[in-house]
């Protein structure tokens, strides 16, 4: 954990209500109305979520503004469909699948893996092969493993581990898991899943450099949950240079807890964009290059169309890097608050138009 993340940790002992006036001094600026959106071309992933029950369906009733696409948990379900087989692990028969039935554990040692639609309540998941697809499951933290102890472990020999419509929870039922998914390979997608509970973080990515990481429409709640002392994280890149980091149509709750919400760290360019984030996190994001320095971005990382509750936050963004600030390669634009309507983004960004009648 580098220095500048520990000053926002301590702050959790100030009064919320302290946190909130900090959080109101986040640089913006008031736009005349509320900005337009041609929803015809945003590709919020609706289109292809699955038919189960809405996670969140009256989450933004209460708000001034809301985003005007459809948002995952709130206007469409993530996980698995309702009408998918789900069937018992211990079946498992496939070349470069090794199954330890006593431990209940898991390991895929082949490139290639699909595992679909299978109930690993009390089974751990260590893949060391490239291109392991995870998708229509479900997972628990009653037995987790690797270095993090996580629900699913990516090892460094790894590569383009995708998780798709699952549903993992890390402390329900007794579950025990540090982290939810950890990555020690590079490249790693999570999509149409809902993450919720974790002792510490939600997503980690140590070991190599390379690879993306892609998270987009899935519904990410409840990290940091041990109690004092934890150091939480939506996401956290604890090292590794990566490629491109792509945070996009997520919907993010936090309720108590001790967390940072999607810590962007050590990436050559990315993006962050329409995402709703709701909660008790210190900042909801931070984006920095190699080094985790910004100044060493080598392509744009854009912040853009962003919804947001910091009521009970210090902030939108981590003032390391924000609207206005000093690096050539980031760029705010159109993140709004919620609560009041407010715009986040840099002063040299266009003046938002009115919204269409």
């Amino acid at each position: 954990m580098t220095a500048r993340y520990i000053q926002p940790l301590f702050a959790f002992m100030l009064p919320w209500s302290i946190a909130a006036s900090q959080a109101q001094g986040v640089p913006s600026v008031r736009p005349p109305e509320r900005p337009a959106t041609d929803k015809s071309a945003l590709d919020d992933g609706s289109s292809s979520a699955p038919s189960c029950t809405i996670q969140h369906p009256s989450l933004l009733t209460k708000y001034r503004v809301r985003p005007e696409w459809r948002v995952a948990g709130v206007d469409y379900c993530v996980g698995y469909s309702t009408n998918t087989p789900i069937k018992d692990p211990a079946t498992i028969s496939m070349e470069g699948v090794s199954l330890d039935v006593a431990q209940k554990s898991i390991t895929v040692t082949g490139d290639n893996v699909t595992l679909d639609g299978y109930d690993f309540g009390g089974w751990s998941i260590v893949t060391t092969a490239a291109n392991t697809n995870l998708i229509n499951s479900e997972f628990d933290g009653l037995n987790p493993s690797g270095p993090q102890n996580s629900v699913i472990s990516g090892a460094p020999s790894s590569s383009d581990l995708r998780i798709a419509n699952c549903v993992i929870d890390g402390l329900s039922g007794g579950g025990r898991a540090e982290f939810l998914i950890e990555m020690e390979g590079p490249g790693l997608t999570i999509e149409y899943s809902w993450l919720k509970n974790s002792n510490s973080d939600l997503i980690g990515r140590h070991g190599r450099d390379g690879g993306n990481i892609v998270i987009r429409y899935s519904v990410l709640e409840q990290a940091g949950m041990r109690g004092p002392g934890t150091h939480g994280d939506y996401l956290q890149v604890y090292g590794p240079t990566v490629e491109a980091i792509r945070i996009l149509y997520n919907t993010a709750i936090q309720n108590g807890g001790s967390t940072q919400g999607f810590i962007a760290d050590n990436t050559k360019l990315g993006e962050f964009g329409g995402n709703t984030l709701i909660g008790s996190v210190t900042y909801w994001m931070s984006v920095s290059g190699p080094g985790t320095d910004a100044a060493n971005l080598s392509g744009t990382f854009s912040t853009h169309d962003n919804y947001f509750d910091v009521t009970r936050a210090f902030g939108f963004n981590y003032p390391a890097a924000g609207p206005n600030d000093r690096y050539a390669k980031t760029v705010f634009t159109n993140n709004v608050n919620m609560v009041t309507g407010r715009v986040v983004q840099d002063s040299t960004s266009p003046k938002p138009k009115p919204s269409r009648p």
